[in-house]
């Protein structure tokens, strides 16, 4: 078992309100104002106007250079202060972005930001999309298994506004303009103390649908691949996934912030009672879907819970991560 010790939160300044998101849809889809647009507040490192720019690969990674670093530190900064540690403290970072690209590594320049001891040990982690945070959270519990002294960083951000392509009018550009947003999480874990605890941890591919999730980089940058039939396979899946994995009783959820269909298949193959995803969707409400950031943005919103609790996580391949958890009772 391993336990959260503490939790950071970090979002850029420019506030996209429904509204806004809503005219913006009006602006560059015109033949698509009837849309029904979920009610979804977004956070992006550039001005709107700036978004829908055409922008080159440099000069989105030179924005990602930028912002990604000064959103990390915050976030870090963040869960030590409530884990009450210093980065002196870490022993092990885990850094995970699949939204731009720098080498050295984020976790190298948070290092010489922040503070980190020159042995500190860094596993950056890239093409796992949204579910990055939580296989984060895993390799941090094994890995506390293995050393129950250390202290363990993970480390979630992503610009998903430097994706986005003005030029391109696909569903799935539309699809990821509605419910994406920029920000960064963070979590402190140690091998046992207070705070919500992990379990156990699993991993599981989902046969034949490699096509339906990822990004595909061309000149143009990242273009998202976003199936509409996801849904629906991950809706078949996950019964015989989860029963495999957790046969407790369960009394919470926590699903990464994925946008209402993907809360509705999960709602329905594990038949989760009224509102036990509530969490999961004012989440998404506030800051959208933060790709690898959002697992721990939703558990953010489980300080009441009690009891036996799972959390899930989809990104590319379909992979799905699962994490037992346990939250005692205050």
């Amino acid at each position: 078992m391993s336990a959260i010790a503490g939790l950071g939160l970090a979002l850029p300044q420019h506030r996209l309100s429904v509204d806004e998101g809503r005219a913006v849809i009006s602006r560059h889809w015109p033949h698509l104002t009837a849309i029904a647009v979920e009610p979804v507040t977004r956070y992006l490192v550039s001005p709107i106007e700036e978004v829908f720019r055409a922008r080159t690969i440099d000069e989105r990674m030179t924005t990602y250079a930028r912002e990604a670093p000064r959103l990390a530190e915050i976030a870090a900064t963040r869960a030590l202060s409530s884990a009450g540690l210093s980065p002196s403290d870490v022993d092990l970072v885990i850094s995970v972005s699949c939204t731009g690209y720098l080498v050295p590594a984020l976790d190298v320049r948070l290092a010489n930001q922040m503070g980190f001891k020159a042995s500190v040990l860094r596993l950056p982690l890239t093409e796992l999309g949204c579910s990055g945070g939580a296989a984060a959270l895993a390799t941090a519990h094994r890995h506390l298994m293995a050393d129950p002294k250390a202290v363990v960083l993970v480390l979630c951000v992503e610009l998903c506004s430097l994706t986005f392509d003005p030029a391109d009018l696909s569903m799935d550009n539309l699809t990821a303009s509605l419910v994406f947003g920029d920000g960064a999480s963070a979590a402190v874990l140690r091998a046992e103390g207070p705070g919500l605890q992990i379990d156990k941890a699993g991993s599981r591919l989902i046969s034949d649908t490699e096509s339906l999730l990822g990004f595909r980089l061309s000149d143009g940058g990242f273009h998202p691949v976003l199936d509409r039939h996801l849904p629906r396979h991950l809706e078949a899946a996950l019964p015989a996934l989860v029963s495999g994995f957790c046969e407790e009783r369960l009394d919470f959820y926590a699903v990464h912030a994925g946008g209402p269909r993907i809360f509705d298949a999960v709602e329905r193959a594990l038949c989760v009672p009224t509102m036990g995803l509530e969490p999961s969707r004012a989440s998404f409400r506030e800051v959208g879907n933060l790709s690898s950031a959002s697992l721990l943005f939703v558990l953010s919103h489980l300080e009441e819970r009690a009891g036996t609790g799972l959390a899930l996580a989809f990104g590319p391949g379909v992979s799905v991560e699962l994490l037992q958890l346990r939250a005692l009772p205050v």
